[in-house]
């Protein structure tokens, strides 16, 4: 009787610690794929925008290119992407290790000057969304966030 609960036990963990295993491997896939479609999507997004902006958003050494509604279609485009992300991350489909890389790159191009100038023009479009408004905010201007 002992050995038969010994086993039924010994079966129950292995089977337990398959699962785990399993689910562990499932959500890796799933972070790699959605790595690889945001990827995608940011190449795309990064076609339609103007090289010129990109590269003065990116450089400081680079002359900021005038207002045009090709640039501020690019930045909709480009925050509602990251609106996209952001609000995945928070409903906890993307895992922390992901969220930090594509944060650390969020970061650095909102705070570049064709963003900054270009969000105030755009940011009434996520009036519905008040949390990634404040991340938004608290990104570009540290010292303040919007109520």
């Amino acid at each position: 009787m002992a050995v038969e609960n010994f086993l039924q036990i010994g079966t129950l963990v292995v089977g337990s610690v398959g699962i785990c295993v399993a689910l562990v491997n499932q959500r890796r896939q799933l972070n790699a794929q959605m790595f690889i479609e945001f990827s995608r999507r940011f190449e795309d997004l990064l076609r339609l925008f103007p090289t010129e902006a990109w590269l003065a958003n990116r450089s400081a050494g680079q002359p900021l290119p005038p207002p045009s509604q090709e640039l501020t279609d690019c930045t909709l485009y480009c925050i509602q992407f990251i609106a996209d992300v952001y609000l995945l991350q928070k409903s906890g489909y993307i895992s922390n290790r992901l969220w930090m890389l594509w944060d650390s790159e969020i970061k650095r191009t909102l705070t570049g000057p064709v963003f900054r100038r270009e969000w105030d023009g755009v940011a009434a479009e996520f009036a519905h969304n008040h949390d990634f408004l404040r991340y938004i905010d608290t990104l570009m201007n540290p010292q303040r966030t919007r109520q």
